[in-house]
């Protein structure tokens, strides 16, 4: 429960009351003080018997109550106070911090109306109140009528929040576009432009954003991350090259914005290998293994010494991840590297002992060493790890029936391509 700061309590807020009601009016502050809240009751209680309408007794009981989670109780306590001693900044917080924790929406928001009449702090709260409760034109107001005394972070970061969660990006678009006409636009401020047009279908504005981002921050490489993609779908290959080279030389993008622009460009390279030059110097600016494996099985068709020079770069490098892992057994397979695969394999069942791909490469590089008998072991193993995988399992079979074969075993060598088969039909 949250504790609500204590004020300060005069004398002359029970008005003409005994020394004797009084001494215990104030007891019960100290008993509160030390959290000592069922004994502050009974002690206010006795005044409230003594004095009931009185708003500093009945504000001390509903805090009292509010500490011990009898929220109906501190709400009727607050009320009367509030009915007693209308517009008091310290009884109105109090009933906002009840109807907050209640999450009672309506009765925060009038609470904090009150509130923001009395002092402009609780403006920023009322804002955020409305944006929950999904009243962005009233927040959106508010924000506006602050920002005529000057632009806070926090209330800028809460006017976007609001443009998103309420779908208003021809509002957002028009509010930037405005900063950019008076030269106040910052380099997220673009960024938001960008995906506000991108949100309204307007691939043409969002490609003009983008490159009057460039121009305005022309050291920045954050608009080369849109503008490799516009360059790229236009067809204007050496420009999006450039943008490329410009995101993964940047010291302040995100290595996954880097590598989902150089993953775009290697999958372009399958199909164009003319530009392999390009995608070779695009991954010595940022060495990416999952890339540079990949790179490898494409040049092992063309370019057999690449292909090596490829994997060598990426033994070197200490490859522990789920997917990298995996290309990596493929390569090595491709390539009939059967003592990297062994090690390989090994090495990705130790960090992945329930991937079933993992005992099936082990399996196939040992069938290729005339280990028959370890693959067999190495593919049952794996099989209880499949599930709802039937093309894997193929493949499972088909490997089992390979090391049958190497043991002569004609029967089970029949019995597992035939279990294969059947799931492939």
């Amino acid at each position: 429960m949250l504790i609500i700061q204590a004020q300060e309590v005069r004398n002359d807020d029970l008005g003409d009351v005994s020394d004797e009601l009084q001494a215990t009016f104030f007891e019960a502050i100290k008993q509160k003080g030390i959290e000592n809240y069922d004994k502050a009751i009974d002690l206010l209680e006795t005044c409230n018997a003594q004095l009931p309408n009185n708003a500093a007794i009945n504000f001390e009981l509903g805090k009292n109550y509010y500490e011990l989670d009898k929220l109906q109780l501190a709400e009727n306590a607050l009320q009367k106070a509030n009915v007693l001693k209308p517009n008091n900044q310290w009884i109105l917080e109090t009933l906002y911090h009840l109807y907050r924790s209640q999450k009672n929406l309506p009765q925060t928001i009038a609470t904090l109306q009150n509130l923001r009449d009395i002092h402009p702090k609780y403006t920023n709260d009322l804002i955020s109140v409305y944006s929950k409760n999904q009243q962005y034109d009233k927040a959106l107001a508010l924000i506006n009528q602050l920002d005529k005394k000057g632009v806070n972070r926090n209330r800028e970061q809460l006017r976007h929040q609001i443009y998103n969660h309420a779908g208003l990006f021809a509002e957002q678009t028009k509010y930037i576009e405005k900063k950019i006409q008076q030269n106040s636009a910052t380099e997220a401020d673009y960024i938001k432009l960008i995906y506000a047009y991108s949100k309204l279908k307007n691939t043409k504005k969002s490609f003009e954003v983008s490159e009057a981002f460039s121009k305005a921050y022309p050291n920045s490489a954050a608009p080369h991350l849109t503008l490799y993609k516009f360059y790229m779908n236009a067809k204007h290959f050496e420009k999006a090259i450039t943008s490329m080279y410009k995101v993964l030389e940047s010291s302040s993008l995100d290595d996954n914005d880097k590598y989902k622009v150089l993953n775009d460009f290697f999958n372009f390279t399958k199909k164009n290998n003319s530009f392999l030059p390009q995608l070779e110097k695009a991954v010595k600016i940022f060495p990416n293994v999952s890339i540079n494996s990949r790179i490898a099985l494409l040049y092992s068709s063309i370019d057999k010494e690449k292909a090596s020079e490829y994997m060598a770069s990426v033994t070197t490098n200490n490859v522990t991840s789920f997917e990298d892992l995996k290309l990596l057994g493929a390569v090595f397979l491709r390539e009939n590297k059967i003592e990297d695969a062994l090690k390989n394999s090994e090495k990705a069942l130790e960090l992945f002992p329930a991937q079933p791909i993992f005992y099936l490469q082990q399996a196939q590089a040992q069938n290729r060493n005339n280990q028959a008998k370890k693959a067999i072991e190495s593919l049952e193993f794996g099989l209880d790890y499949l599930i709802d995988n039937p093309t894997m399992e193929a493949q499972f079979y088909t490997e089992i029936a390979k090391a049958y074969q190497l043991l002569n075993d004609a029967k089970n060598q029949k019995k597992y391509i035939q279990k294969a088969k059947k799931l492939s039909n």
